[in-house]
């Protein structure tokens, strides 16, 4: 089968097996039935990636937070960003120590 193309979205058909027929379907909801044996599947191969080279994350420095919960006072900080444009950034300090992870959003950066 060729590359197709969705005449109601313009978007690339691909090829589907149901029932013993092959049919080109879009997400839009198109289909028809193409004559073609091929079937394409949606999967991809990743790459095994490494454990990389820092292994024990609790030995790292952190960002001096103290934890609510232990009084620990060092934190693993993800920047969760902000929901619309007017809000101000969220924050995810992760405890080093025990694990517990407390938000910080300050509300608008007006």
């Amino acid at each position: 089968m060729d590359l197709q193309f969705c005449p109601v979205c313009k978007k690339a058909l691909v090829a589907r097996e149901e029932d013993g027929i092959t049919y080109a379907t879009c997400i839009c909801g198109y289909k028809k039935e193409t004559k073609s044996d091929l079937v394409f599947s949606e999967q991809e191969k990743r790459k095994e990636i490494g454990r990389g080279i820092a292994v024990d994350k609790k030995n790292l420095k952190g960002f001096p937070h103290v934890c609510s919960k232990c009084g620990y006072g060092q934190a693993e900080v993800t920047d969760l960003g902000a929901s619309y444009s007017d809000e101000s950034n969220t924050y995810l300090f992760k405890c080093k120590k025990c694990g517990y992870s407390e938000r910080q959003a300050d509300g608008t950066g007006n």
